[in-house]
């Protein structure tokens, strides 16, 4: 294996383990799937605009609006005019939601004390950056294609040739 492969297990892993630890904790809320939006919102003060929610969460848009106007049939957020941009919608936390965020930083808190008493804050606040500058250079890779293309038709060539070859086996055949 390589270090990509190693990453990407390791962050598989780490992620299903952690979903299912939150699951656990919060399957009788309701909006259990979109806790992140409301702890995006809350990181930008408890208000903040459709798109920035997406940028954040890299969620397409005509996804966010379904997931948001569910937040809304359920009280967690309101949607206004935003005044300073017109043609953009202002998602504003509830003080349901903001129930929700002291419930979820109670949860946090219990993972970090729990959970990974094993680690070292040093540890942790490495990791941390760790994963925030693999996820930049991530998002600057995938936004300029570097290389994608290359790959992409070096795979067409190999599923062509693939294809070409069944083809001959299955006229000779």
């Amino acid at each position: 294996m390589n270090f990509g492969e190693d990453l990407n297990l390791q962050l598989i892993q780490v992620n299903k383990s952690y979903q299912q630890y939150l699951f656990g904790a919060l399957k009788e809320i309701d909006i259990y799937q979109h806790y992140p939006i409301i702890l995006t919102i809350n990181r930008a003060g408890g208000r903040t605009t459709q798109k920035a929610i997406c940028d954040e969460l890299q969620v397409e848009k005509s996804n966010m609006v379904a997931i948001i106007t569910s937040l809304i049939n359920k009280n967690y957020v309101t949607k206004e005019v935003n005044f300073k941009d017109r043609r953009g919608k202002l998602i504003t936390l509830t003080p349901k939601a903001n129930y929700l965020i002291s419930v979820l930083n109670s949860l946090f808190d219990v993972f970090e004390d729990d959970l990974i008493e094993e680690i070292t804050w040093q540890e942790k606040y490495t990791c941390l950056r760790v994963l925030a500058k693999a996820n930049e250079k991530l998002k600057s890779i995938a936004l300029n294609n570097a290389g994608f293309d290359r790959m992409i038709r070096q795979m067409a060539l190999v599923n062509n040739e693939g294809i070409l070859a069944q083809i001959l086996v299955e006229k000779r055949g």
